[in-house]
C-alpha cells in the first residue's frame, strides 16, 4: 500500500458555549465534513483521517482533564483499567495501594515526572462515554470500548504499535501531534489490542499532523501510530474503539448456531487421530460431511442472531432509575418509551415472536408480533397503541416488558 505524506495545518476551532450533550453526539460527528457513504468508501478500513475541528468544546462533556482525578478516586481503577506509560514503557505496579487499586498521588507524581495516564474500561464507567459508545453501538453494529489517554506537557505518549480495533481518537484538551504509519500487516485479526512496533520497521509517516481541541483523528486498525504532546500544556484524548466483528466472526457465530441444534458439531474428535491413518481419514470423511451440511444449513438469520447477542443482549441497558418506577401502576392510557438507545431486534419463528434488546430477550407465542413489531418501530408509545392484542393482553405485555427492562413509564 502505498500513500502519500499529508501534514494537516494545527488550527484552533473557535469555542461554543456548551459542550455537545452526549446524548446529541452521533457517528457523523467523528467524520465531520464527510458524508458517511464518502468516509466508508475512500477511509474505512482503507487510510487514516483528520475531521477538523467545528468546535473546541464539542467533545468536552464526554471527558476531560478535569475527570481524571475524579475517575481514579471514586471508580479505584486497578492495573488494565489505569497504566502509567513513560519513555521507558509501561509503569505497571509502583503506583497502587496494598489492595491493588490507584494511589491517586503516587499517580500525580508519575505524571509529574512524564508518565502518560491511560485509562481504560469508562464505556462501562462513565455515564458520559457509556451513552455515546451506546449510540454509537446502536447505530455502527459493532462493539465500542474507550480509553482516556492524558498525556503530561512535551512528553510522549505511548512508543508506536498499531491497535486491532479501528480508533477515532478524539482530542479534548491540549493538542498532540500525531504520526501514522503505512500498515505493516493488513486488516489484522482482532485478538488484542496493543501491538508495540520496532521503528526500524517504519518509513516516512503517511500522515503527520496536530490535532487542537475538538478535532478527531480515524486510525484503520494494523496502522503504527505514536504521538507527542508537544506543547506547554497537557494533551487529553479520548479513544474510541470499534472493535469490528468480521466475516470470520459471522461464519463463526453461524457455525455456532448449528451447534447449538446439533449435537454431531459438539461431539469429540476421534482420540489418537494425530497418529492413526484410520483415524484420520474417518476425520476427513466427517469434514466433508460436515462442510455440506454446514453450506445447506447455516443462515444467516442464525449468525446474526448469535451477533446480536453478543452486541445487545449482553450490554445492560444504562442506569436510569428504572428500580423507582417497578411498582408504578400501568393501564391502557400510559405512555411507555424504550429504555435502551441501542437496538430492539424482532425475532421471530413459525410458532414464536421476541424482541432482543440491551441486557435481555423475550420470547412469546406468535401472535404477539404484531405488538413486538411495533414497539422495536416506535421507541414511545401508549400501552392502548399496541396492536392486535385485546386489552388484558395489551396489559399483561406492557408490564412484562417494564419488569424485564426494555420499557420504562414516559
Amino acid at each position: 500500500m502505498k500513500l502519500a505524506a499529508t501534514a494537516a495545518p494545527h488550527l484552533p476551532a473557535p469555542a461554543e458555549a456548551k459542550p455537545r450533550a452526549p446524548e446529541a453526539l452521533r457517528f457523523d460527528d467523528l467524520i465531520f465534513p464527510l458524508s458517511r457513504d464518502a468516509f466508508l468508501a475512500d477511509y474505512w478500513e482503507r487510510k487514516p483521517y483528520v475531521a477538523p475541528a467545528r468546535s473546541a468544546n464539542m467533545f468536552r462533556a464526554l471527558f476531560s482533564s478535569r475527570d481524571v482525578d475524579t475517575f481514579i478516586h471514586y471508580q479505584r481503577p486497578e492495573p488494565g483499567s489505569i497504566d502509567l506509560v513513560s519513555d521507558e514503557g509501561f509503569v505497571r505496579d509502583n503506583f497502587l495501594n496494598a489492595d491493588g487499586t490507584a494511589n491517586l498521588n503516587l499517580v500525580y507524581q508519575s505524571y509529574l515526572k512524564g508518565s502518560t495516564i491511560i485509562l481504560s474500561g469508562l464505556e462501562m464507567r462513565w455515564p458520559p462515554l457509556a451513552t455515546f459508545c451506546q449510540q454509537l453501538e446502536g447505530d455502527l453494529n459493532h462493539r465500542v470500548g474507550v480509553a482516556v489517554y492524558l498525556t503530561p506537557p512535551r512528553s510522549k505518549g505511548v512508543k508506536p504499535h498499531f491497535d486491532t480495533q479501528e480508533g477515532f481518537l478524539v482530542q479534548v484538551d491540549g493538542t498532540k501531534r500525531w504520526k501514522v504509519y503505512a500498515p505493516l500487516q493488513e486488516a489484522p485479526k482482532v485478538e488484542g489490542s496493543y501491538t508495540p512496533v520496532d521503528r526500524a520497521q517504519l518509513g516516512e509517516p503517511i500522515l503527520d499532523t496536530v490535532l487542537s481541541p475538538g478535532a478527531v483523528l480515524y486510525i484503520p486498525r494494523g496502522f503504527p501510530h505514536e504521538g507527542v504532546a508537544e506543547d506547554d500544556s497537557p494533551s487529553l484524548h479520548i479513544t474510541l474503539e470499534i472493535h469490528v466483528r468480521s466475516w470470520f466472526d459471522l461464519m463463526h457465530d453461524a457455525l455456532a448456531a448449528l451447534a447449538d441444534r446439533d449435537t454431531r458439531y459438539r461431539r469429540s474428535l476421534p482420540l489418537g487421530f494425530l497418529h492413526d491413518d484410520a483415524a484420520m481419514e474417518a476425520l476427513r470423511e466427517q469434514f466433508e460431511g460436515f462442510k455440506q451440511h454446514l453450506q445447506q444449513e447455516a443462515t444467516l438469520d442464525d449468525a446474526v442472531h448469535k451477533h446480536v447477542e453478543h452486541l445487545v443482549v449482553e450490554r445492560p441497558p444504562l442506569p436510569d432509575g428504572h428500580f423507582a418506577v417497578l411498582f408504578e401502576p400501568i393501564q391502557l392510557g400510559t405512555r411507555l418509551e424504550r429504555r435502551s438507545i441501542t437496538l430492539a431486534r424482532l425475532i421471530e419463528t413459525e410458532a414464536q415472536a421476541g424482541l432482543q434488546f440491551s441486557g435481555n430477550s423475550i420470547l412469546g407465542p406468535a401472535k404477539i408480533r404484531p405488538a413486538l413489531a411495533y414497539i422495536a418501530a416506535n421507541p414511545r408509545f401508549a400501552v392502548a397503541d399496541l396492536p392486535s392484542l385485546a386489552d388484558r393482553e395489551k396489559l399483561v405485555l406492557a408490564r412484562r416488558l417494564v419488569a424485564i427492562g426494555l420499557l420504562r413509564l414516559a
